[in-house]
């Protein structure tokens, strides 16, 4: 797991693209604590077959940061997800797509939209 700071957010990446996610999410889900207080971005977009229920591991702990932290959490799925994502959980295709939803979001916070 590859850990990046940059203004916005915490980007989140898996560091192989064989489409093994249990240890990533073992390996996200203990370094949470680091990065619960930022906008944060788990870069999924280099899997190669992402589907849907490996997306939808990480909705509790989106769910949970959204409303504890009031901060981002947005996953890149890659350009051609094969399934039809659910709207609870923000999805981008990619890394630069997911940043751009954090920083819109923190606009939206900060008008008091959110």
């Amino acid at each position: 797991m590859i850990v990046e700071n940059k203004d916005i957010a915490t980007i989140v990446v898996q560091e192989k693209t064989d489409g093994r996610l249990y240890d990533f999410r073992i390996k996200f889900k203990k370094a949470y604590k680091d990065f619960n207080t930022q906008n944060i971005v788990l870069d999924m977009s280099k899997i190669s077959r992402i589907a849907l229920k490996d997306v939808m591991e990480f909705q509790e702990i989106s769910d949970i940061h959204k409303k504890l932290s009031k901060k981002s959490f947005v996953i890149a799925v890659g350009v051609h997800p094969t399934f039809k994502l659910p709207e609870s959980i923000v999805c981008a295709p990619t890394l630069q797509e997911a940043l751009d939803l954090v920083e819109m979001e923190e606009i939206e916070r900060d008008l008091g939209f959110l």
